[in-house]
């Protein structure tokens, strides 16, 4: 059969979706990613028997005629690849892309994989979201979340009911890529890292205070590492001119954006993400995989991989005191403390976050919504 993906980064699909993308097409499937494509990766190239196509979508806009017309692209689209079912990722796929398959009498699957913060605090942004995921929605087959929270929260405005809305344990961790590496250096200084978008709502500014406490007070006996793009000019984004600010004050050491962040997740001593709230850390699910002991907030998406004391600890959020509280005590552990603690996080990913379960969890969806369902769109 024919499936078909659709996101807003084609390098997303790659990098959250790529070994699911790559057993389904080991299954026999035909597989079709479709995605604003920026050129970082050759999709084809990189997933062999994959066939990719670029749209054209405005991830911030808010445009009614932009949002008209990607409808209609993703119609025609559909129209025109005929899949037997789709998967759509992201707010605006899943809200113009679920209306676009109803049209050209498509089965298709909402997955949200993070409600985001500004949906779950309220406000006009919040409202006129809740308004069109209700309307658009009802005309997928099924809607998937990543946890329990945010199920709830979909329930309560009415957008699916219990047996609509389906939790999928996060989007999977290649735990083979993702694997204990030996560390290189050699230095005696304990390093965190963050890795994540540029967001103050990712945590950043609590990891900033943090870091600030701390090197105060421990010198170059500590390093803060902060891994990936830059938020830029958009609101609550970290600039390039903030970034190197803190970079001269050796505050944090910025490390850009990478392809293999296995290589850096290696060398580090602790994973740290602030976050206000996630669908399911995968970034955390990959520190856990490598061995890395990890510290988190008290969150939906987060806690969930922290079991508390055992594989890392988790923190209250907003609360830059109490995570420098938790670095500082990380600190302190020996080095056989440390060991234990990832030893522990990469069991506990093995046996509820593998890839390999949650492939296994999408051919019997695809099973059942294609052979179990004769009935149409």
């Amino acid at each position: 059969m024919k499936i078909l993906f659709v996101a807003n980064y084609m390098w997303d699909i790659y990098i959250f979706r790529g070994g699911l993308l790559k057993a389904l097409i080991a299954d026999g499937h035909e597989v079709v990613a479709a995605a604003p494509d920026n050129g970082r990766i050759d999709m084809e190239k990189a997933i062999p028997g994959l066939k990719s196509v670029s749209i054209t979508l405005n991830k911030r806009g808010i445009n009614p005629v932009e949002d008209m017309k990607l409808t209609y692209d993703l119609y025609k689209l559909y129209k025109k690849e005929k899949p037997d079912i789709i998967f759509h990722y992201t707010i605006k796929p899943n809200i113009y892309g679920t209306i676009a398959a109803r049209m050209a009498k498509k089965k298709s699957v909402a997955i949200l994989t993070g409600l985001g913060y500004s949906f779950v605090k309220g406000g006009l942004i919040s409202k006129v979201a809740i308004a069109l995921y209700r309307f658009s929605l009802k005309f997928s087959k099924e809607i998937w979340v990543l946890n329990s929270d945010d199920k709830e929260t979909l329930i309560e405005n009415k957008i699916g009911n219990r047996e609509k809305v389906f939790i999928l344990p996060g989007e999977g961790t290649d735990c083979e890529r993702f694997r204990p590496l030996s560390m290189e250096r050699k230095d005696s200084k304990t390093i965190f890292l963050m890795v994540a978008r540029a967001f103050f709502d990712k945590g950043f500014r609590e990891y900033e205070e943090a870091a600030r406490i701390l090197r105060k007070k421990y010198g170059d006996k500590v390093e803060f590492q902060f891994l990936g793009a830059l938020g830029g000019e958009a609101v609550s984004g970290i600039t390039e001119e903030y970034m190197n600010k803190l970079q001269e004050e050796k505050v944090i050491n910025y490390l850009g954006t990478v392809d293999y962040p296995e290589n850096v997740i290696k060398e580090i001593d602790c994973l740290v993400l602030p976050s206000y709230r996630e669908g399911i850390s995968k970034v955390l699910m990959e520190g856990a995989a490598m061995e890395r002991p990890i510290i988190a907030t008290n969150v939906t998406g987060c806690k969930e991989i922290v079991d508390d004391g055992e594989n890392g600890y988790l923190v209250n959020v907003r609360d830059s005191r109490d995570l420098a509280e938790k670095i500082e005590k990380f600190i302190h552990l020996s080095k056989e403390e440390r060991e234990g603690m990832g030893k522990k996080g990469r069991e506990k990913i093995l046996k509820e976050f593998d890839e390999k379960i949650i492939i296994d969890i999408y051919r019997d969806k695809i099973s059942k919504l294609i052979e179990g369902e004769k009935d149409g769109a």
